[in-house]
């Protein structure tokens, strides 16, 4: 049905897109609104470097995933893209995206990039995308609310049965939203990254793959497992059976600054996301941030606990990050990947990185006296140490729909035992019963 559903929606938006692209430009670029700080210095030294014009299309933040992914199928995408690196295998092994190996081999600066990341945006062997950025998730804490409630600070929680009685004392002093657990559709990857997975890691002993959504010896996705049960459970006493939350957050017209704007109003006590925010939370562009001070004076973070069962594991965290890659419609390619390069120049890409407070992807920026200076970034760098990706094979965004749907259907007042049978069952219909299993 998903699929279905997609087909119908680009066939839908297909005329409105093409319409929306530039008809004749020399080079188009396609990226969302919050890496203008990075991107529009680097087309401005393109142009004067290369006397082409580049024509950029910048979209909002919320839905761009989808966008890209419905341009690119309709033929109508620009010649360079940014995409969330989850979509690049599904993206390449579709035909989409052009293969960078030989375009990049020439390129002094390709060698500092970071094997694992560059395995992220890699398909089949080849390489199709390089990355923006990579980031790790914790739980970020409003400090007022934590004063207020008479939590002591920091704030540590060791298992979910301490973030959720904290959650219970902010909701108590009258934080609407004590716990903001991304969820539902309307926040895409983000149900399933900042909230979902982050608590699944966490769910259940660290064997094999039980606390993942695919199993990665036998290929299969996985339908039904104590770690998927425990993880819908923890949404049901968040957002149903202890209403820790009001659900409203989740389905705004603009979620993220909807979160930003409570957050400012004291009206968020804890919320799931990750290390972007330490700029985010003001100003994702890195404009109007804050001074160090009085960013650590307003707000903490902490990483995400284990849910504190026997065996299970102390901490969690999952990677992932956004990428640039070139259509293979792109009418030159070569041209193309001269923007890529000139947007990753390092003195470009270095600026960006630490002004915005964002995870290095490569070592000639991560290493950097300037990087490690900021005592930040020294510290979210660390919880890389022992983080994960996720399923990036072909299929992984219709089943992170189906988490997103299932999160949903628990807000919906969906029993966990209807939701977990609901998930496996669709499972089952897009993938095929060879292709799910069980874990006891």
């Amino acid at each position: 049905m998903l699929k279905r559903n997609l087909m119908a929606t680009v066939a839908a938006v297909a005329m409105a897109a093409a319409s929306a692209m530039p008809a004749h430009a020399e080079i188009t670029f396609m990226y969302a609104t919050w890496l203008s700080g990075l991107v529009e210095p680097a087309i401005a030294t393109f142009e004067q470097d290369t006397g082409e014009t580049v024509t950029a299309v910048k979209l909002p933040d919320q839905g761009y995933d989808q966008r890209v992914a419905l341009d690119l199928s309709a033929g109508t995408a620009a010649d360079v893209v940014l995409m969330d690196s989850f979509m690049v295998s599904e993206l390449a092994s579709s035909g989409y995206l052009h293969p960078l190996d030989e375009l990049a081999a020439g390129w002094d600066q390709y060698q500092y990039y970071l094997k694992g990341l560059i395995e992220v945006g890699s398909y089949d062997g080849k390489v199709y995308s390089l990355p923006t950025d990579t980031d790790v998730r914790m739980l970020w804490y409003n400090k007022a609310n934590f004063e207020k409630a008479g939590i002591a600070l920091p704030w540590e929680p060791k298992s979910w049965a301490e973030v959720l009685d904290a959650a219970q004392k902010l909701k108590d002093a009258g934080v609407e939203y004590a716990f903001q657990l991304p969820a539902g559709t309307k926040q895409g990857e983000a149900t399933t990254m900042q909230g979902f997975y982050m608590a699944l890691l966490g769910a259940d002993v660290p064997e094999g793959d039980r606390n993942r959504l695919r199993d990665r010896t036998s290929g299969k996705w996985i339908g039904d497992s104590p770690a998927i049960r425990k993880t819908l459970q923890l949404y049901h006493d968040v957002y149903v059976g202890k209403e820790l939350t009001a659900p409203d957050l989740n389905y705004a017209t603009d979620i993220s600054a909807s979160v930003r704007e409570a957050m400012a109003n004291d009206t968020i006590g804890i919320l799931a996301s990750g290390s972007w925010e330490d700029a985010c939370l003001w100003d994702c562009t890195g404009a109007n941030v804050p001074s160090r001070e009085e960013r650590d004076a307003l707000v903490g973070w902490t990483p995400w606990p284990g849910s504190g069962d026997p065996g299970t594991n102390a901490t969690t965290n999952i990677s992932g990050g956004w990428a640039v890659g070139v259509n293979e419609k792109a009418a030159d390619k070569d041209l193309a990947f001269k923007l890529v390069e000139t947007i990753f120049d390092k003195a470009n890409f270095e600026a960006w990185t630490i002004a915005n407070h964002r995870m290095g992807v490569r070592t000639d920026i991560s290493e950097s006296p300037e990087y490690t200076a900021d005592a930040y970034l020294a510290k979210a760098t660390a919880l890389a140490a022992t983080t994960t990706g996720r399923d990036t094979v072909p299929g992984y965004q219709t089943v992170s729909a189906l988490v997103q749907q299932a999160t949903a259907d628990i807000l919906d007042g969906g029993s966990v035992e209807d939701v977990v049978k609901e998930y496996h069952d669709a499972l089952v219909d897009e993938f095929g019963e060879d292709a799910v299993m069980t874990y006891e």
